[in-house]
Formats: structure tokens, sequence, C-alpha cells
């Protein structure tokens, strides 16, 4: 099935942020939000399955990533804020399901806080999202601290796949990897900017809204005992495990993470 397909930047606080819609204009809006790394053509196994399931698709980039620019040197979750603000007011959305990816997780909990009358839904998709708990923050901290080098050194490697992804599916495997250079901050300034930023669960709770809390079995990065003590700690979160599945398991297990998204959205509307 065809949709209409539409790309387009919208200028944000010196920056002009490149955002792409698929779907029709009366349908619901899914706004999904890649992780650090990641662009909008990251999500191209999502949208062919949301926008025939009868949603308007928005991918977007954030600042520094993808077709976005980066020229104020601006990082983190205020200009996100911000930035993706000017993206609901540009395509004209009144309501969205939010989706954050990894990095994208702190980008939609700090949205859903500043806007909740904007968000229909979170999915929290392989993130803290700033719901920090100690035992998280500590994993967090020496992971940075460890600043695995093998990303860069064999092909399709990479630490935020599970280790057996790359036999798997290689060509796969290599495509994330290719997709992982088009960002211009670094690394290290955006694990300074998430480990700073923190989002009380009461909080969240507060807003009242559908969370669904997505992890792999194998994530290294954020793992998945440790997300789900997090969640847990919300009132009534939805919490899907995938199973074989890394710190993306939207690339890597895309039917298993269409489906569990699919059911939230279907539930939330």
């Amino acid at each position: 099935m065809t949709h209409p397909w539409n790309i387009a930047t919208v200028a944000s606080g010196g920056e002009q942020i490149y955002y792409e819609v698929i779907g029709a204009d009366d349908a619901p809006a899914v706004v999904l939000t890649h992780g650090a790394g990641g662009s909008h053509a990251a999500w191209f196994q999502q949208v062919p399955a949301l926008a025939d399931a009868g949603y308007r698709v928005v991918t977007w980039d954030s600042r520094g990533f993808g077709r976005s620019t980066y020229d104020t040197g601006v990082l983190g979750c205020d200009a996100a804020v911000a930035d993706l603000a000017a993206v609901f007011d540009a395509v004209g959305l009144e309501r969205a399901h939010v989706v954050g990816q990894s990095m994208g997780g702190w980008w939609a909990t700090a949205f859903a806080l500043a806007q909740p009358n904007r968000v229909l839904s979170l999915t929290l998709s392989n993130t803290v999202g700033g719901l920090w708990t100690d035992a998280l923050f500590q994993h967090f901290a020496s992971f940075v601290a460890a600043a695995p080098g093998a990303d860069g050194s064999r092909m399709g490697v990479h630490s935020a796949l599970g280790a057996s992804f790359v036999e798997r599916d290689p060509a796969r495997a290599f495509l994330y990897q290719q997709l992982n250079t088009f960002h211009t901050p670094p690394l290290a300034a955006i694990a300074a900017a998430l480990g700073g930023a923190r989002v009380e669960h009461a909080a969240l709770d507060a807003l009242g809204l559908p969370i669904l809390v997505i992890t792999g079995s194998d994530d290294v990065l954020f793992p998945a005992a440790l997300v789900r003590d997090s969640a847990s700690r919300l009132t009534d979160p939805t919490i899907v495990e995938i199973a074989d599945a890394g710190h993306s398991p939207y690339f890597e297990r895309p039917d298993e993470y269409n489906a569990a998204l699919l059911q939230h959205l279907a539930g939330s509307r």
C-alpha cells in the first residue's frame, strides 16, 4: 500500500529541523524519535507498518543528527522539547502518540511533561528517559567510562546491537552501523546531557498517560532487568521484553517490536 510522503524543515532555536510525514492528514498521528547515532531513517521498518495500520507517521531528526543542523552547539531536553514542538506545529498536530528510542526517550518524556495536552500515549524504547534509579545510573556511568571501542573496528559490530545479530543478518547489521555515522554532536556530549537529566516517576505518572516500555533481553547499555525495575515504579506501565535483541529491537526484531507498538497504540486511542 502506498501513502503520501512529505519532507520538510522547520526553524527552531537557530537550527533547521528536518522531518518527514507519511500517511493521511486525518489519521491518528505517531511521532517517532530516534536515539543517539540514529536519524529519521532508522525507522524504515516501522513507518510502513504504522502507515498500513492507519496511522499518520512523523519522523524527525534531532538537532545535529541526519539532516538537521547543529549550528548553535546547544543540545539537551529543553532544546529537544522546543524542536519537537516546532515539528508538531509545522505538521499541524494537536495531539500524537510519542515514541522515543534510547536518547529519544529523554526527549519524549521531557516533551510529555512540558506539553502533556499534546501527547496521547508514550512509548519508551530501550531507554531510561530520565527515570533513573541508582542501579541504572551506576551501570550507565560504568558503560560510558569503559567506552567500548569495537563499534568502528569490525563491520557490523555495534554495542547497540545484540551479539547474535551480526551473525544472523550481517547486511542489516552493517546498515545499522552505517546509519549511526550521520551525527555531529560527540557521543560524550550526548552522554553528559542524558546523565544530567532526571525525571521523577511520580511526575510522569501524574500525567495519566498510557505508557509502553520496550526492552531487549540482551541490551548491554540499559539492561532489561534494570529497565524493568525502573518501569515498575510507575503505576500501570505495559512492559515488553523482546527476546534475542539488544539495545535496538526496533531494528533487530521489527516484527515483534511493531506488534507490541501497534497493540499499545490501538489500546490508547
